[in-house]
């Protein structure tokens, strides 16, 4: 079985002086995670000042490139140009050409919502709901079982859908115990009416630690980040 190869860089790195090899040798074997100068520093001992010039030398020499991070926009971080940036530094499936593709996460909100609505079932898995994505037609409309998880939770901040824990009772008897369900509040639903009132949706009922839920204990109304979210509704 052949091994697979690693890219080829598309500049030659002959001509180059010491400290630009060994800051280049570092930011390749980083591949698509690059390096940042913090690293750079850390890993070659080189002078502060010798890593910018460096770094200046290879980007103009077209070896090197610089990628911002998504995830903290105040680091740079630097790959050889025969690699590309991976998801830690884009940001993720959601992000396309480093700005977050709201149409496309707004779109996937909404099939997700359908597809609850459609189910004869009050609450339903998260398997249930990835199952519906996993067999999509649509390309663009597929996801992994996180990306589906990652759409439900955004769908849970935006109060449309309610993430519950199964008790293994009435709407929950075809779920296992303890495990995290989901269910339309009502907010967007049913042609824009809300099919529940806002008392309905109060989390108590599905919480596991309710028996320990005192107004002055660790568990309380006052600390709960649910029943809080319940009074902003």
């Amino acid at each position: 079985m052949s091994k697979r190869k690693r890219p080829e860089p598309k500049s030659s790195s002959s001509g180059i002086n010491e400290d630009e090899k060994s800051i280049l040798g570092l930011i390749r074997s980083k591949q698509g995670m690059g390096a940042t100068t913090y690293e750079m520093r850390t890993a070659t001992k080189i002078q502060p000042t010798l890593i910018t010039r460096a770094v200046a030398s290879l980007k103009k020499s077209s070896l090197i490139k610089e990628v911002p991070n998504m995830n903290n926009k105040g680091i740079k971080h630097f790959l050889a140009v025969e690699f590309q940036p991976c998801k830690e530094l884009t940001g993720g499936d959601w992000y396309i050409d480093g700005a977050l593709d709201v149409s496309k996460i707004e779109g996937l909100k909404e099939i997700c919502v359908r597809i609850l609505e459609r189910l004869k079932s009050k609450v339903v898995t998260l398997d249930v709901i990835y199952s519906y994505f996993e067999k999509a037609s649509s390309d663009g409309d597929k996801l992994s079982r996180e990306q589906t998880r990652e759409i439900l939770k955004n769908l849970v901040l935006d109060n449309v859908v309610m993430e519950v824990k199964s008790n293994g009772l009435t709407d929950f008897s075809a779920t296992r115990i303890g495990e995290i369900c989901y269910k339309l509040t009502g907010k967007k639903s049913g042609g824009g009416e809300a099919r529940d009132g806002a008392f309905a949706l109060v989390p108590c009922g599905a919480c596991p630690h309710i028996g320990l839920c005192t107004p002055d204990g660790v568990i309380s109304p006052t600390t709960c980040v649910y029943f809080q979210k319940w009074l902003d509704f």
